[in-house]
This record gives structure tokens, sequence and C-alpha cells, in this order.
């Protein structure tokens, strides 16, 4: 298959590229290297890999790189929460106007399908223990949980008029994986970090939130599995468990094999007790199936 992968050289990207590379599609990425380094290039040379320099809020470079695909996987956003706080009008800018320009380019360019990545964040505050469907009630608490909100409604609002284009939306959970940014589950990034210098792990307020961690590896699976089996929907992708950030401490200090201490900071307001996914749609409609658990993270380590 041709696929054009946009925000190809960030941290989901990068793996997918390579994924998908590996299955024989050719692939393009449009990226402008905002979350990314320009000097992995050289590291990714393949002669089915072509990467063009662009944004998506510019239309020409949609143009330029969106010719003769047939999928497109949009991973190209703004992704940082307190970015988005103190600077919304580029984060709405990128996330909800990029993608508007990226639904146009597809239908004039007849792509057969448009997957597209969305966050838990559209959730907010969830104040049960009961784990959230896609039908939960949306009320993101940052602009970037706004702006993802947003976008998949745009996606929603153009496929009401085109129906050719088959657009599946994934609302990934706490992702973590090797080479990741602080903005992609930051809590596993930042406790590894205190681990690696030997200081005391900081837990943010009594550490009974819990979260629903999943590997990057579960993540390009779930996008793969869109390409092949989905149609049209929205769906959660994560573990489908969750953890204690108090219990996630005490696993990642186990898996280090060093005697670290743990200390709690104040709560921060705004901070969500409970995020956890109901992956049952995901796994019946587009076959995703978790396979790794925390386990992973001594990768990371």
């Amino acid at each position: 298959m041709k696929i054009l992968i946009t925000g190809g050289m960030g941290f989901i990207g990068l793996y997918l590229v390579d994924y998908l590379l590996k299955k024989d599609n050719e692939i393009t990425v449009l990226d402008n290297f905002s979350n990314s380094n320009k000097s992995l290039i050289k590291r990714i040379r393949n002669k089915n890999l072509k990467i063009i320099e662009g944004d998506i809020r510019k239309n020409d470079d949609i143009l330029n790189s969106i010719k003769n695909q047939e999928i497109v996987v949009h991973l190209a956003a703004k992704i940082s929460v307190d970015e988005s706080i103190e600077n919304p009008n580029e984060t709405f800018d990128v996330n909800v106007n990029g993608t508007k320009n990226i639904l146009e380019a597809c239908k004039k360019n007849n792509i057969k399908k448009l997957i597209v990545a969305s966050s838990a964040a559209v959730y907010g505050e969830n104040t049960s223990q009961i784990k959230l469907k896609e039908i939960s009630k949306t009320n993101p608490i940052s602009p970037y949980g706004e702006s993802k909100l947003l976008m998949e409604n745009e996606i929603k609002k153009f496929q009401l008029k085109n129906t050719n284009l088959k657009c599946i939306i994934l609302r990934f959970f706490n992702i973590f994986g090797n080479g990741q940014s602080p903005e992609y589950a930051g809590v596993i990034t930042k406790f590894i970090e205190k681990i690696s210098t030997n200081e005391s792990i900081e837990i943010v307020g009594d550490g009974l939130q819990q979260r629903d961690f999943i590997s990057i590896y579960d993540v390009i699976e779930s996008v793969f599995n869109a390409i092949i089996n989905g149609n049209n929907g929205t769906y959660n992708i994560g573990s489908g468990k969750t953890i204690t950030i108090n219990d996630l401490a005490k696993v990642i200090i186990t898996l280090s094999k060093k005697n670290i201490k743990i200390s709690h900071l104040p709560s921060k307001k705004g901070d969500i007790k409970f995020s956890g996914a109901d992956i049952t749609l995901a796994k019946n409609e587009i076959k995703y199936s978790p396979k790794f658990n925390l386990e992973k993270i001594k990768e990371l380590l």
C-alpha cells in the first residue's frame, strides 16, 4: 500500500514508519520537525520511504505529499498540554485547522481511508471509576483536549458530506515507550529520570489517581489494525487496565532493582482522578488486542 503519515518523524510516527516498511508498504512522511530531529532521517533511509518537510497548515505542502497515496495516517499535532495552556491559538490552529486541510486534501485526491490520532484528553475528568466508553461524556479540561475534540467533530461533519472517505479516530490513552518525549505518559518518563540519578520519585497528590498505560507497540498494532480492518468509527486505544500512580512507582522501582524512595507533593488543580479505557469496541470492530504490559518499561531503564 501507498501510505502517507503526517508527523511521521515523531515518537509514534517513527515506530509506525519502521513497522509499515517491514510489511513492504511505500511510505511518504510529511513532517515539520517540530517534535523531532532531522538527524533521524539518516538512520531510517529506505528505498520505500520518502520524507517531505512541510506543515499541515499549508495546503501546498499537503497536496505535494498526498498525491498517489491510498491511505493517510494523521499523527501531526501539537501534543503538549502545558504548551496548549500557554499558547492555545497555535494548538487549535495545528490540531483543528491542520486536520481540516488534511480532510480537503483527502477529498481532492480520492484517498480511501484516513486514520487520525486523537486522545483520551477529550474525556477530561471522569467522576466515577467506570471505564470510559467511546459514548462517555466528553469534557476536556485543557486547550489540548478541547482541540482534539473539535478535531474529531470536524471529521464527523466532513463525513456527513463525503461518505466515500472512510475515517477512523483512535483515542490513545497514556502511551509509553523508548524514545518518547515527556508529553507522552509523562509520569513514567519523570519517574525513570529520577531513578537514573538515584533520586526519590515524586508523586503529585496522594498517588491514588488511576491511569491506563499502553505500550507503543500496541499503539502501532492498533493503527495497522485500523488500516486493515476498520471502516468508520471512533475507538479507545488503551490496555484496558488501570493502575494507581503509587503502584506504578513501585513497579518501576522493582524493575529498576534500585532502592529508591517515594515522596509526595501537593495535589495540582484539575488533576484527573480516574482514566481507564473500555476497549471492547476496538476489539470487536478493528480486531485490536493489546499484548504488552508494564513489564515493557524494562526497555526504558
